[in-house]
């Protein structure tokens, strides 16, 4: 019996193609999948391995908690979060959760706010001597001009937190900002300002985004994997839609461990850095939780989701071998949405490099790498591949007609006890409806 065969699996997050990479791993490993999100045909749910799907009405304290409670009544032996705002909503019950019997396989709040607040991160990268691109948070909007002459522009502007809990509700990511004058600047930090959070100013470096991957326990990496990014989703930098898998580069991996052994890091993390190929990679952040290419190391040999479970359950891991460097996927809707985002141009200020639309046009129809496969793709289960054109397609047609679903977006629930910059207090009575998988049917 496999340490997965005895679990019932709450997967967070059902709309990322992370869920499914956990889906398929863990239900072909024996568990029981139950699939759980605000969207109401999530990727994940569309995948033969999902016993279950749990609809939330939004992302809040309240709905979690009727979450717990279906959980709970449906056996589930450990809750897996898939992105910062489940972390965190999470955390602010820990306790409850655990004495429903249920494992919280994420790190407790201290250690989570090291990699989502990007300015401690930062400092703690410091403290270890991993070198960082220049940084300043300001306290006051007279102190941009002061940084603007130390940093020198063009420079960079982003909030503290991806997913800034203001009390009452998360606010939207802002993403980056490329400022090019003083007036610009000012403009961002107030842009990107998370109420009582100022935001984080760094000097541009020029190079490509580079990502190393593991799973800690401890502040101890299991096992590492990293790939090539040769397509972004956004080309001005984010996650990616055509990698292919790479050998581990020393240049990174050794930062990398430094600073989750300083962390005492439990869990999946990916690990960002900048690289020109000639200066030391300057560290940009720490993603604490599975990423969205999480398909792309299962494929190569690193089963990731497999090694954490056996982390938590405190069992013997099978030690990883080298995996290999041959495996190309392509996320197609991750494509579609790059395509959209070249006709759109680079945005105001970006310093570096944009294709034309002619280019965007050729890299989603032209010729693919040879050996490039399809990541959502695979005959033994061959919904999610339309699951993830009917999701996208709706949240294209929401945005499109002002009604945005998003219920994560949303102004959410008054909350309880979700401590420092995540929230303060609450109630509500939110609805929470499961569905039986059916096998062979769409949604």
């Amino acid at each position: 019996m496999t340490t997965a065969s005895a679990e019932r699996v709450l997967l967070l997050d059902g709309q990322t193609t992370q869920a499914l990479a956990c889906a398929r791993s863990l239900g072909r490993a024996g568990a029981t999948v139950l699939v759980a999100s605000a969207r109401r045909r999530p990727l994940a749910s569309w995948s033969c391995y999902c016993e279950r799907q749990i609809q939330l009405p939004d992302e809040s304290i309240d709905s979690f908690a009727q979450l717990r409670q279906s959980a709970a009544m449906l056996g589930a032996t450990l809750v897996l979060p898939l992105t910062e705002r489940s972390c965190l909503l999470l955390n602010a019950e820990r306790g409850e959760w655990q004495r429903e019997g249920i494992t919280v396989a994420a790190p407790d709040a201290t250690t989570l706010e090291q990699a989502f607040d990007k300015a401690h991160t930062i400092r703690v990268a410091e403290r270890c001597g991993i070198a960082v691109p220049t940084t300043r948070v300001p306290s006051a909007l007279a102190e941009c001009g002061d940084i603007a002459a130390e940093l020198g522009l063009p420079c960079v502007v982003k909030g503290r937190f991806s997913s800034a809990w203001m009390g009452t509700h998360f606010l939207r990511d802002t993403g980056t900002s490329y400022v090019r004058t003083p007036e610009e600047l000012e403009a961002a930090v107030l842009r990107h300002r998370q109420g009582e959070y100022w935001p984080v100013v760094q000097r541009f470096v020029p190079g490509r985004g580079k990502g190393i991957f593991t799973v800690s326990h401890g502040g101890r990496p299991l096992a590492w994997f990293a790939h090539e990014r040769l397509r972004d989703v956004r080309p001005t930098g984010s996650g990616s839609s055509l990698r292919r898998a790479a050998a581990l580069d020393p240049r990174l991996e050794r930062p990398a461990e430094r600073l989750l052994r300083e962390m005492r890091w439990d869990g999946p993390a990916m690990v960002e850095f900048r690289d020109d190929g000639e200066h030391e990679p300057y560290l940009i952040e720490v993603n604490g939780r599975f990423w969205g290419s999480l398909q792309l190391a299962i494929s190569a040999g690193v089963d990731f989701p497999q090694l954490w479970l056996s982390a938590l359950r405190q069992k013997a891991a099978p030690v990883p071998q080298p995996y290999r460097t041959d495996v190309t996927l392509r996320w197609l809707w991750g494509d579609a949405k790059r395509l959209l985002y070249v006709m759109a141009g680079p945005p105001p200020g970006f310093p570096g490099a944009f294709p034309s639309r002619l280019q965007g046009l050729r890299e989603v129809l032209g010729a693919q790498p040879p050996g490039t496969r399809s990541e959502t793709w695979d005959p033994a289960d061959p919904w999610p591949a339309v699951g993830e054109w009917v999701q996208g397609i709706g949240e294209l047609l929401a945005r499109r007609s002002g009604s945005d679903r998003d219920r994560g977006s949303a102004a959410v629930r008054r909350n309880r006890r979700l401590p420092h910059a995540f929230g303060r207090s609450g109630t509500s009575q939110p609805e929470v409806t499961t569905t039986p998988y059916r096998p062979g049917r769409i949604g």
